[in-house]
């Protein structure tokens, strides 16, 4: 991700709301029509990069010839089109969400999917700001049409903002009347249709962010939306509010989600349970990005990461992260995947492990002979070989003795119904091992602990972008995972 210290150049509704100034120059051909009366938009990829239908994110707020904006989305929409992804949008002026607004993004997406070239049946929503209220009340309505959800700061609560004294004109009611029909128009909560639908979410938003509080918005989206079983995952941007930092608009996390559903990849790897990206500048606190896991920092250095952050695990300190137990980990199937850089030569240096407070679980490590893992049942080992030697090289010739100062990508596949364990370096399969029992990832009393493995296994290296899935994940979806985070570091 490149992140640019940048001016904070912006337009305030009321003085407040970001609104950001008409981009200088048009680089991008953008092809400007109307919809219901209303000015719309949509800029084409390349027309080697088209497909049909052709993948298209709908945008909101879009303000004739104001937004998006070429100075700030302009790298995302690079992105985009390079990937074969169109962007449309409507302009519905201050309409909040309302049913009003909501039909002409309706009209928008029925002139798409109907005219030449003609756009996917599934659309991107991409809000910023206050475009939240609009795009989550028409997927509410809308969820057939719906591929995913990225919100950059996004408004999901009328009440937090305009405020329902300023909204409800747009929807053509008293402020009395608008509060006491708020299950009907608020974002918040109107995410049952969604989570039924099981359409992946991911939000991007500051944590000092006072026009639009993360609390009310984004956080209770996350916390609402996960209860409801659905996927989402939230990243805080630390130190930010509403601006126009370029992080929220170089984020490679948010492109690569919409990328990855918009362009319809066969093999997608699904969401994970948890997720810690180990992108904080500060604090003692790792989030869990993806399902609130948040981990404890014990020692540890931030450092480059594979992507934009990681930390550094040094063994002499006892360094290591610890989350604490949680039903969601009760697994017998999973996958556990992390990043690595070895600083210095392995002695049972920890990547993972579940035996602090109880043995017999989960744990995995490397040493300088091989990639070394254990799985047990909770009161029993299972096996204690799940291992790759130098000999076990696969298809790219690279075996289980690691180099230093060398990112690697190691996935270990735990499958109970097959009763094989799948092992993975850099995406190619180095060996498969079968086994007898009931595996468990964690059990109650436990805790997980991220650069320790069990007991004075400790990491000298660096991990980055630790995830755990609750299911087995297929080699197609190894190598798509391995190939997103690659992409996106390069």
């Amino acid at each position: 991700m490149r992140i640019i210290k940048s001016v904070l150049v912006f337009l305030g509704i009321l003085g407040s709301i970001a609104c950001p100034t008409k981009a200088l120059a048009e680089r991008f051909d953008w092809q400007r029509f109307e919809v219901a009366g209303r000015p719309a938009f949509m800029i084409l990829p390349a027309v080697e990069e088209r497909r049909s239908p052709l993948p298209w994110i709908m945008y909101a707020p879009t303000f004739n010839r104001s937004l998006p904006n070429e100075a700030h989305e302009g790298w995302m929409i690079d992105r985009f089109l390079d990937a074969g992804i169109a962007i449309a949008g409507v302009d519905v002026g201050e309409s909040y969400g309302s049913p009003t607004g909501r039909a002409t993004y309706t009209a928008l997406y029925n002139y798409v999917t109907q005219s030449k070239p003609r756009f996917g049946p599934r659309a991107c929503l991409l809000a910023r700001s206050r475009g939240g209220l609009m795009l989550y009340n028409w997927a509410a309505e809308n969820t057939e049409k719906v591929a995913c959800i990225a919100g950059i700061y996004p408004v999901c609560d009328l009440r937090s903002y305009p405020g329902l004294s300023r909204a409800c004109g747009a929807y053509k009611m008293t402020e009395s009347e608008l509060a006491d029909s708020l299950e009907l128009h608020n974002p918040v909560a109107r995410l049952m249709s969604l989570g039924k639908a099981k359409i992946p979410i991911l939000h991007i938003h500051g944590d000092v962010d006072k026009v639009v509080p993360l609390k009310s918005n984004s956080g209770e989206v996350a916390k609402r939306y996960r209860s409801l079983g659905g996927s989402m995952e939230l990243i805080i941007a630390h130190g930010q509010g509403h601006n126009m930092w370029n992080g929220f608009f170089h984020c490679d996390a948010l492109v690569e989600f919409v990328i990855d559903h918009g362009s319809t990849r066969p093999h997608r790897a699904p969401m994970p349970i948890a997720r810690w990206r180990f992108d904080e500048a500060e604090g003692q606190i790792a989030a869990d990005s993806v399902g609130g896991h948040h981990g404890k920092i014990v020692g540890t250095k931030t450092v480059t990461g594979k992507k934009i952050a990681a930390r550094l695990f040094d063994r002499k300190e006892g360094d290591h992260v610890v989350i604490e137990y949680s039903k969601d980990f009760e697994l017998s199937t999973f996958t556990v995947a992390a990043w690595i850089k070895l600083t210095r030569p392995p002695t049972f240096s920890g990547i993972l492990g579940t035996r602090f407070g109880g043995e017999s679980t989960f744990d995995m490590k490397v040493n300088s002979a091989k990639v070394h893992g254990d799985i047990g049942d909770g009161t029993k080992w299972i096996e204690t070989k799940v291992n790759f030697y130098a000999d076990d090289k696969g298809a790219n010739g690279q075996g289980g003795v690691l180099d230093l100062d060398r990112w690697y990508h190691i996935v270990y596949v735990i499958d109970n119904e097959a009763q094989r364990c799948r092992l993975y370096l850099d995406a190619d399969l180095k060996k498969t091992i079968p086994f007898v029992g009931t595996p468990r990832l964690m059990k109650p009393g436990q805790q997980m602990r991220i650069g320790n493995s069990s007991s004075d296994e400790f990491m000298d290296g660096v991990i980055d972008e630790v995830c755990i899935w609750d299911q087995a994940l297929s080699g197609e979806q190894v190598r798509a995972l391995d190939e997103s985070l690659s992409s996106a570091a390069n």
